[in-house]
């Protein structure tokens, strides 16, 4: 499925402001092409940040206003002049209309060519404000459909806590070097034996000094045993992404 225009430079942004990392951004824009939408709403959906820390980081990129539409009063003129179905698929909603300006809440300001058509159709000036998805999902039910808002998904995300859990936050590259050709096991299938049971770092090192006796131990230099640290780390680092993938997997119905 073809992507917005915008979904790079949306992308880069969300990344350089930490509301998402690397991996994260490929599990996004992998939804994306296959399923469509706006990354904004991608990115809440998988549970990698909430509504309100994207409306406030797109805010402060783009200086705007954030809206809340839960309080919002239904103004019928301006929402003629835009149908529901052009709502839907640009993610936006018809605020207010006053002083030949109107308001029109965003969920994705970064897509110019859609505030370009609005301002063309409305023929008055448009001033954006940034809203969450899910706000303009419940406010073109409400006020368009005269339906009760749908009930909001909890962002319940087993790859996004795992992954925060084990990173507290850092941003870690994802692996794709191409595994050992000579292997005679399938990839996908040694894969998945590694994140369902992931090498213990401290146990290999552990069983290491004991082989050694207390000989080796004491053997052991101060830069080797920082080495050693960074190792168990590193380690410890690439098992949490391998969990928080297969953990991802599972939730998308790939592995059972």
């Amino acid at each position: 499925m073809a992507l917005r225009t915008n979904v790079a430079k949306l992308r880069d942004l969300l990344i350089k402001a930490r509301v998402i990392d690397e991996f994260q951004a490929r599990a996004a824009m992998g939804r994306l092409e296959q399923w469509g939408g706006r990354l904004t709403g991608v990115v809440v959906d998988l549970g990698f940040c909430d509504d309100e820390t994207m409306m406030n980081t797109l805010s402060k990129a783009l200086n705007l206003p954030t809206i809340h539409l839960g309080m919002v009063p239904r103004d019928g003129a301006l929402l003629s002049k835009i149908d529901a179905a052009f709502c839907s698929d640009h993610g936006i909603f018809p605020v207010s209309l006053q002083n030949r300006t109107a308001t029109i809440a965003m969920s994705d300001p970064t897509e110019l060519d859609t505030i370009d058509a609005l301002a063309s159709r409305l023929g008055v000036r448009v001033q954006i404000a940034v809203a969450s998805e899910n706000e303009i999902r419940a406010a073109i039910a409400k006020h368009y459909h005269g339906k009760a808002p749908p009930a909001t998904r909890a962002n319940q995300n087993r790859a996004r806590d795992a992954h925060i859990s084990a990173t507290s936050g850092e941003v870690f590259e994802l692996d794709t070097s191409t595994p050992d050709a000579a292997s005679d096991a399938p990839r996908f299938t040694q894969q998945q034996q590694w994140m369902n049971k992931p090498p213990s770092a401290n146990t290999m090192l552990d069983e290491f000094l004991d082989e050694g006796g207390d000989e080796a131990n004491d053997g052991f230099t101060s830069e080797e045993v920082a080495r050693i640290t960074a190792a168990q780390e590193n380690q410890a680092k690439a098992a949490s992404i391998l969990r928080a993938l297969q953990a991802l997997l599972t939730e998308k119905g790939y592995l059972r």
